[in-house]
């Protein structure tokens, strides 16, 4: 059994894996497995992997679905993953250097054997590179919430490392029609109960393209109401901050789906009432940004 999976969601990106495949080659330490799962692709993603296969460089498991979104894909992973520690390389991303995993499990293993409330730690985080963006974790913090970064002024870009069997306990729901939820709404109901280990170094390089899910984040909000709204209600409820915009989002979203429960299933009713007008100046505005899309 390896320690690590690597799961790479895909959708006709037979193109660009090649570049994520060479960076798993050539890791240092191999205690890890390759999950890709295949989101109903079309083009020769499936003719490729087998060809990986048989060359037997990497430890790779192969699934394919009908087109159900990253989400579903991320849910299917995890189920299947049997390893210690679980992490997501999207398909247009690759490992930094040759380095990556066998330094990442060895931080892991010493710091855990040190580290205080062991049962309480989630997993790690460690920088992504996105550019030359630069930005470093507070000098004084070992383990953190995320919220706690946040508020100590990190805004950089990151790589997060999962235990398994606490992701597990995650799942991200499904809306029917729907295809999308942000990672938000996992990682914010994670985070109110476990802490990540600081792990200061590069894990993968990151190069978004174009038709990807960032690149297309306005045409996801209108697509997947349903998901954004319950994304946006649980703002509300756990008090994240800026969370009289997603009061305000809520409505918006609320009244795109023709949903007339909207007060009795809000986080709070009162302030769902309080700003219902500005949710509706909101929702207008959005059908405006929808028509030019």
């Amino acid at each position: 059994m390896k320690r690590l999976t690597i799961f790479t969601p895909t959708y006709n990106r037979a193109y660009i894996l090649p570049k994520l495949y060479k960076s798993l080659c050539v890791q240092t330490c191999q205690d890890f497995e390759w999950l890709i799962v295949d989101d109903g692709s079309t083009d020769h993603t499936k003719q490729l992997v087998e060809e990986w296969r048989k060359d037997g460089k990497v430890t790779i498991r192969y699934i394919y679905q009908d087109n159900s979104g990253k989400m579903m894909a991320h849910n299917r992973a995890v189920r299947e993953s049997t390893a210690e520690l679980f992490m997501c390389i999207d398909s247009d991303d690759h490992l930094f250097s040759d380095k990556v995993v066998e330094d990442t499990l060895s931080y892991w293993q010493q710091q855990m054997a040190i580290v205080d409330n062991l049962e309480r730690i989630c997993g790690l985080i460690g920088y992504k590179q996105i550019g030359g963006n630069i930005q470093r974790f507070p000098q004084d913090m070992l383990v953190a919430h995320l919220s706690e970064l946040i508020e100590k002024g990190f805004n950089g870009e990151k790589t997060l490392l999962f235990r398994r069997d606490i992701l597990a306990k995650f799942l991200f729901p499904y809306f029917e029609g729907e295809k999308f939820v942000t990672d938000d709404y996992v990682y914010d109901q994670i985070d109110r109960i476990y802490r990540f280990l600081l792990f200061p170094y590069y894990i993968q390089n990151c190069e978004y393209q174009i038709g990807g899910y960032s690149d297309n984040y306005i045409k996801l909000l209108f697509d997947n109401p349903k998901g954004f709204r319950a994304y946006h209600n649980q703002c509300v409820k756990f008090r994240k901050k800026g969370y009289l915009k997603s009061v305000i989002c809520y409505v918006a979203l609320s009244i795109r789906i023709g949903d007339r429960k909207m007060f009795s299933q809000a986080a709070s009713p009162f302030l769902t009432a309080l700003l219902f007008p500005l949710g509706v100046v909101k929702y207008l505005f959005d059908n405006q940004r929808l028509s030019h899309i």
